[in-house]
This record gives C-alpha cells, structure tokens and sequence, in this order.
C-alpha cells in the first residue's frame, strides 16, 4: 500500500491551509485544515503551523491505521519539513516528491469546498497545477478580500509581507480620509 502526503492553500492568501493523507489503493482519505491562526503575524513568524501540519498528519496515520511496512509519499512543500522529521524518528520509509493523480486533485476540491465555506464565492480550482490557475485563484481572493477588507481580514494569510503592506495600507487610507 501506499500513502500519500499533501497541502492545499499554502499559496492562497484566504485561509489556512489543507492536508491531505490518502491510501491510494483504497482511496482512504483523512483530510484536516491547519487553521487560518497559524499564518497571522506572530505565529507565522514562529512557524506554528509545522507542528499542526504534522498534527494533521499523525491523526491521518492513526486514523487509516497506517503500518510500517507501507511506502509513504510526501510532498516536497516545507510545511512537511516537521512531518518528515517524524515519519523518519518513527521509522516510517518515505520518499519526499511532487504529489500529483487522485491525492492532489482530491485535496484541491476539499479545499475549494473549505473556501466556499469561508464564504468565497466560486473560488477558481486549482486542477493542472499552472502557474495561470494558481494566478488566477490568488487574484480572484485578493479581490474578494478588496470588496469588505475589515470583514475578510481574519480569514487572510496575515502574516505574509504582502498582507501586512495590503493592510497597512488600508488603514493609512482610512486614517486620512477621517483627518
């Protein structure tokens, strides 16, 4: 058997981020979102969402009784990087690649369907993994974040340099339109 490792999100400025743990011969699925909190400006810096990333992932494990004997695939993104420190002290054998086929595209529709839960509109899918359709999804939320920015606020990537000037920059708006 094999098990396959994923994230969906890291890239997109709206929400947290998903992780997906699929047995690809029986297509068991345990997904989980590390929580939008680990990307605002304190915790991004700490880097708190390795731990919940790899929390995800030994839920998933325990969860589809996953065994020693199974090969493990892991995607490459370092929001793994604590995931592959304890597949390996575990003694679990991995290999850390592009994750692609039934992992990924499952993934990317669970995290569509967690943004819509956000309150986004049709976000646009990542399908083929494109540098256009990741353009597309990350413009299309930077513009729905652009119509109610107070309101949307807590449900952005806070802690990444571009949030922190797009929010910076709202609020010296504001702050002259009121002198």
């Amino acid at each position: 058997m094999t098990i396959q490792i994923d994230d969906q999100g890291w890239g997109t400025p709206v929400g947290g981020v998903g992780i997906i743990v699929l047995r690809k011969e029986t297509e068991e699925i345990y997904y989980d979102i590390v929580p939008i909190e680990h990307f605002n400006l304190e915790t991004f810096k700490k880097k708190t969402y390795l731990k919940s990333a790899r929390d995800i992932v030994e839920n998933g494990f325990r969860k589809l009784k996953v065994t020693k004997d199974e090969e493990v695939e892991i995607c490459s993104g370092c929001i793994h990087d604590r995931t592959a420190e304890w597949l390996k002290n575990e003694g679990y054998r991995f290999t850390v690649m592009k994750i692609d086929g039934d992992a990924q595209k499952k993934g990317e529709q669970m995290f569509i369907e967690y943004l819509r839960s956000l309150g986004v509109p049709n976000p646009p899918a990542i399908v083929e993994e494109t540098v256009d359709e990741y353009k597309t999804q990350f413009f299309y939320l930077v513009d729905w974040v652009r119509k109610d920015p107070e309101a949307r606020k807590p449900l952005c990537k806070t802690g990444w340099k571009y949030f922190i000037k797009f929010f910076k920059n709202k609020n010296s708006t504001r702050q002259r339109q009121y002198q």
